[in-house]
């Protein structure tokens, strides 16, 4: 029976790797579509606009669709409505008011020039709204003008490159803005929320300085925090920020809102601020 229940977990493992990679590919996938409308803009420039309204076509089909705005949130391309074309839509906002049209302008203008956002958007035809992870880039026609063109999928789980995002650009937000930049952390309205991600961040001694989805830490010691098997994570936290400047540590740790502990990875980064080390960090939760 002992060997019964083994196999059985690790099939139940196995089926969670793969469906891991799956998402994984899903996102590639994605990032490659929108390169791809990139380069055909670059080509052609406005003259590409046409291709991408065309339904059945691998520009748009099911739910997948290329749109396109000016840097400033001029809706130039919408397939799934072509007449909310020519609108501005810089205001934007998902259900729970995250400013999703300025964020996508910033991500699009960084010096990236690309990157995800993550937000709560209904699905084509329903009410009740659904996570989605959407693509931006910047790409500039042949006439000089610049656009911002964008892609996304919906239901689509935390990748580890979504997470390496956060914290990076969360990293340039604090070196920016120095412990300011916290207020924007902790906001459920900021890029650095969704689903169960959230960014925390611990000085060099183990004292959490900021957490978003867990506040009464804030303030605590936790470098004596450990794992059931005796593993001081915090620490290790630490360690690799210290000798690596980045890494990832796994640990157990509850998702927002829940008592049990689920198995998480955690991204975390090394970042001066005014001569002291900070730890940020963020994380994925595996089960």
């Amino acid at each position: 029976m002992h060997h019964f229940i083994v196999r059985i977990m690790k099939f139940i493992v196995l089926i969670g790797m793969v469906g891991s990679v799956m998402h994984a590919k899903e996102a590639v996938t994605i990032e490659a579509f929108v390169n791809s409308a990139a380069a055909l803009i670059e080509e052609k420039g406005d003259k590409a606009f046409h291709a991408f309204r065309q339904k059945g076509t691998k520009w748009f089909h099911d739910d997948q669709y290329i749109y396109v705005w000016d840097m400033n949130g001029l809706r130039y391309v919408y397939p799934p409505n072509v007449q909310g074309e020519g609108k501005n839509v810089r205001d934007l906002k998902d259900v729970d008011e995250k400013p999703i049209g300025e964020l996508m302008i910033e991500v699009a203008s960084s010096k990236a020039g690309r990157g995800w956002i993550h937000y709560r958007w209904p699905k084509p035809g329903e009410l009740e709204p659904s996570w989605k992870s959407t693509y931006v880039m910047q790409v500039k026609s042949p006439s000089g003008q610049l656009f911002l063109i964008g892609s996304g999928a919906y239901d689509m789980p935390v990748q580890r490159s979504f997470i390496v995002d956060a914290v990076d650009s969360a990293s340039k937000l604090i070196e920016q803005d120095g412990l300011k930049a916290f207020d924007t952390l902790r906001s459920k309205r900021s890029q650095y929320s969704y689903q169960d991600t959230y960014v925390f961040v611990i000085d060099e001694n183990g004292v959490e300085l900021m957490n978003a989805a867990f506040p009464k830490l804030e303030g605590r010691n936790v470098i004596d925090y450990k794992d059931t098997k005796g593993n001081y994570f915090v620490r290790e936290f630490i360690n690799v920020a210290k000798t690596e400047g980045s890494g990832w540590v796994d640990y157990p740790w509850p998702k927002p809102g829940d008592v049990e502990k689920s198995h998480k990875s955690a991204y975390v980064k090394r970042v001066m601020v005014d001569g002291k080390m900070i730890i940020v960090c963020a994380g994925l939760y595996l089960d």
